[in-house]
């Protein structure tokens, strides 16, 4: 049985090896989260990413979930991943609105009303269209129950780079919008809030 397990675990990891880099895209930067098993999930000693939502300072996480299933390990990682997306697309989304309607309270006017009116539809747009670029970082195999977890990243300024160029899309085409944008500074305000660094 202790065979099996490690076999397991060691097809696994060389599937996640294989899906991490074969993915394209930009490696997400290192995480500090914790290695040490500081919480418990189904009875079993679990890593604290497992729990909660580990903040790194650029780039946006969420943890994908796929319960023990009798067609292997990896149908299992691709549901872990499939639902790791699923959670990152809202999380991103979150980002995206929170970083535009901090934009438009801070530039006020014509831009912050056009602002409001698209920060849904460009939070949708770049949370879907990004969906590829979500990686799969961290992962972990429940003892008790061989379910899996698995850590999903984005670097912020990849997020960034697209709802910039979303937003300016649609200044550009409203010349007072776009003036205003540009005596108010809006790209200064924007390297403040959406940095591409």
């Amino acid at each position: 049985m202790k065979f099996q397990k490690i076999a397991l675990m060691a097809l696994v990891s060389i599937v996640m090896l294989v899906f991490t880099g074969c993915s394209k895209g930009p490696k997400p930067d290192e995480i500090d989260a914790d290695k040490d098993l500081k919480c418990t999930r189904n009875g079993a000693p679990a890593p604290e990413w497992v729990c909660k939502n580990v903040v790194g300072d650029a780039m946006q996480t969420a943890v994908g979930h796929s319960d023990y299933s009798r067609i292997g390990d990896n149908f299992m990682l691709q549901e872990a991943t499939a639902s790791g997306q699923k959670a990152m697309q809202k999380v991103v989304e979150n980002y995206v609105e929170d970083g535009l309607r901090s934009f438009s309270r801070k530039i006020g006017g014509k831009v912050a009303t056009l602002t409001d009116d698209m920060t849904s539809t460009i939070a949708s747009d770049v949370s879907t269209s990004k969906l590829e670029d979500y990686k799969q970082i961290k992962l972990w195999q429940n003892p008790s129950d061989s379910s899996i977890e698995v850590l999903m990243a984005i670097q912020n300024k990849n997020i960034n780079k697209d709802v910039r160029q979303e937003l300016l899309l649609a200044l550009k085409k409203d010349n007072i919008a776009y003036k205003e944008y540009q005596e108010n500074d809006g790209e200064d305000i924007l390297d403040d809030l959406l940095p591409l660094k």
